[in-house]
């Protein structure tokens, strides 16, 4: 189970003493039908069940299929939407740095882990099935996921000695040709993500952003948009859209109040967008997820 937090963080709630735990994700559950922008700690493996998605990571997307997988490193920004109608469901692990240093200082952080975590090429890998180079990788991602769900006795030795030898082979992989380098996620871009996230509920301009991130109005654009693949104002609309909704669902609040509390100037320019975005008004939205 996880949660977003206001800085679009998300927060998965595992035991401390063995801290792997695998989720699934049916993106038709989701308020919208997909999984927003967000970010965590965690580096994270998925595993495509059924349907067909797209993981949109590092200015990039990548078309996932059933049987294929994804690698997606620590404070990566990323999102998932379905290709169609269909929708997909998939299932990821994440797992805590720490959890593959060993200690702090030791060998295994300073020679296996701490080179790659600002390598270009590990920061979101995608696994497609029927290519050799990735089918050894995405069998041990299955059995790992099998292993942690069964809970047999001894999996979790057997859990972590399988993950350490997948993070290996990802070493591996990382120094072959055929992973292409990915622009590492500029810091400014990632700092606007988390105010727009935190002040949603705010009147925010672009040159509101600029300013808090020491970028010219121009350049805190077009950075914006090469990475996340969408102006500012777009996604500040989709994030207060997807505030809106646990408010629908849960609250006996009125569309007026929703509209100002989640940073709209009018409830009718709330309507207009909600219906725009999701397909129906917000009142429609409600009825047909009462008693849910």
């Amino acid at each position: 189970m996880f949660f977003v937090d206001k800085n679009q963080q998300a927060r998965f709630i595992v035991p401390y003493d063995f801290p792997l735990a695998v989720h699934e994700t049916f993106l038709k559950d989701k308020p919208r039908g997909f999984n927003d922008w967000h970010w965590h700690e965690e580096l994270q493996f998925s595993y495509v069940l059924e349907g067909e998605m797209i993981m949109t990571c590092m200015g990039s997307d990548h078309l996932l299929k059933a049987g294929d997988g994804i690698f997606i490193h620590s404070n990566c920004a990323h999102m998932t939407r379905p290709t169609g109608p269909e929708s997909a469901r998939y299932l990821s692990l994440n797992i805590l740095p720490s959890v593959l240093t060993l200690f702090h200082g030791s060998v295994i952080e300073q020679k296996y882990f701490i080179p790659y975590a600002n390598d270009p090429k590990m920061q979101v890998i995608a696994f497609h099935a029927g290519l050799a180079e990735y089918d050894l990788l995405l069998r041990e991602i299955v059995l790992l996921f099998d292993l942690i769900r069964a809970r047999d006795f001894g999996y979790e030795l057997e859990t972590y000695a399988r993950l350490l030898h997948i993070w290996k082979l990802l070493t591996v992989l990382s120094k072959s040709k055929i992973l292409p380098s990915v622009k590492l996620e500029r810091e400014e871009a990632h700092a606007m993500l988390e105010y727009i996230r935190g002040h949603y509920a705010e009147a925010i301009s672009i040159d509101d952003l600029a300013r808090y991130v020491h970028l010219s109005r121009g350049e805190c654009s077009r950075l914006f948009q090469a990475t996340y693949g969408v102006s500012i104002v777009s996604h500040l609309i989709d994030v207060r859209i997807s505030q809106s909704i646990p408010l629908l669902v849960s609250t006996r609040m009125t569309v007026a109040q929703i509209a100002d509390c989640c940073g709209f100037n009018s409830p009718s320019y709330y309507t207009k967008v909600f219906r725009e975005k999701v397909g129906i008004p917000p009142l429609q939205y409600r009825r047909s997820h009462a008693g849910r």
